[in-house]
């Protein structure tokens, strides 16, 4: 069984809190037909293309893609921090407040915007982890953004709420005297984490916010993450381009590729029972947990240059079910019943593939196809400890000349 197999929720880990089912709070961001691109004119790259995307309150997004995909981008137009020279070219990005009217983040100004920013929606942005000021202590930088932002606050007052913070992530508060370099990477992230947290948002975006850790402090800070919406209950959009990471956290998934959204559906349902090949391609990237070994294929070729992107379906130059209208015609988002998929394979004019047609709830096993004919057998890759346990004496000449005395 791979890692893609198993259940979102026995991941989670045992007495974790339950978490909202996908789909049924209201929406708090709701992105439609966003477009983005860098440059202008004929030249101009479409780095996202027609994005729809909800964000329902409570919910864990996770957004999955190779490097290069959009996700960033797509981030960074939503909270209007895109820089030169990206442009938002089209697209309606809808911020529904609690108990306040409705915000347009596109059309909003930035005196709103800064409003809005830390307030209800904040960021922890790529390489977070060295985003601290290296020569500022840990408690002047906690403190920034409540001076920024909540002016009235007294300094004792601002110096308490940096210890809670810091004691919320599990991190004593006699940190805050410290200086960046005198903590480990995960205690940088999970201030970072704090940072972010500091005036209570209704929105936390991560973008990979794991990245460069090791696997257990990456661990670490998941089950933080996930313990700290629990406890606050904030929507959070996690962007990552290792989706095995998203088994652990996420209620929905959506998958981008070239600047599109190519499926959405809920997280048991792109793991068990993918839709897009491109979805499928990177499920079977990951090796099995249990079981016997089996060959791993990774998804062949390279994403498109979106300079010169390839007519038709963006995907189908690495795509082993492409056929004559992939190479011609784009594919939309289509929905299917409660998810979607932008592939012609899913139109309901021809049969779709076994593996891109299984049922969620058809079980695990029904995740991979037989593995046997593409298995090499484990011994081939263990020779015989013998072989490689030469006898001490052989390197012990002082233990000869003793034996002869």
């Amino acid at each position: 069984m791979s890692i893609a197999e198993q259940e979102p929720d026995v991941a989670r880990g045992a007495g974790a809190a339950a978490l909202p089912v996908p789909g049924t709070g209201d929406p708090l961001i709701e992105v439609t037909g966003l477009c983005v691109d860098y440059g202008l004119g004929e030249g101009a790259v479409h780095a996202v293309v027609d994005a729809d995307l909800t964000l329902r309150r409570g919910e864990v997004l996770g957004l999955a893609g190779e490097s290069g995909s959009g996700k960033s981008t797509l981030a960074y137009a939503i909270t209007r921090l895109l820089r030169s020279p990206g442009v938002i070219t089209g697209g309606q990005v809808l911020f529904h407040q609690r108990e306040l009217p409705t915000v347009s983040l596109l059309a909003a100004g930035e005196q709103e915007l800064r409003g809005l920013r830390w307030n209800q929606i904040a960021v922890v942005l790529q390489s977070a982890m060295n985003a601290l000021n290296p020569v500022l202590r840990i408690e002047a930088q906690l403190t920034d953004v409540l001076l920024a932002h909540r002016p009235d606050m007294s300094k004792s007052a601002r110096h308490a709420r940096a210890a809670e913070l810091l004691e919320l992530v599990d991190i004593p508060a006699d940190r805050l005297g410290g200086y960046p370099h005198e903590l480990s990477g995960g205690m940088r992230q999970r201030v970072m984490i704090a940072v972010a947290l500091a005036l209570d948002p209704q929105v936390v975006i991560m973008d990979e916010p794991t990245t460069a850790l090791d696997v257990v402090t990456q661990r670490e800070i998941l089950e933080e993450l996930m313990r700290l919406r629990d406890k606050l209950g904030f929507a959070v959009l996690f962007i990552t381009h290792d989706l095995s990471l998203l088994v652990e956290i996420a209620d929905s998934i959506a998958v981008m590729y070239a600047g599109r959204l190519v499926e959405r559906a809920a997280a048991r349902e792109i793991f068990r029972a993918p839709r897009h090949p491109y979805s499928l391609g990177l499920l079977n990237s990951f090796p099995a947990l249990h079981g016997p070994r089996r060959f791993m294929e990774g998804i062949p070729g390279s994403p498109p240059d979106l300079r010169h992107p390839p007519a038709g379906c963006p995907f189908h130059p690495r795509c082993g079910y492409v056929f004559g209208k992939c190479r011609t015609e784009n594919p939309p988002l289509l929905k299917l019943s409660t998810r979607s998929a932008a592939c012609w394979l899913q139109d309901g004019a021809r049969q779709a593939p076994a593996e891109l047609a299984r049922r969620a709830d058809a079980g695990p096993e029904a995740r991979s196809p037989e593995p046997e004919a593409r298995s090499p057998e484990p011994e081939v890759h263990s020779p015989e400890p013998e072989a490689r346990s030469p006898e001490p004496e052989v390197h012990s000449p002082e233990a000869e000349v003793r034996s002869h005395d």
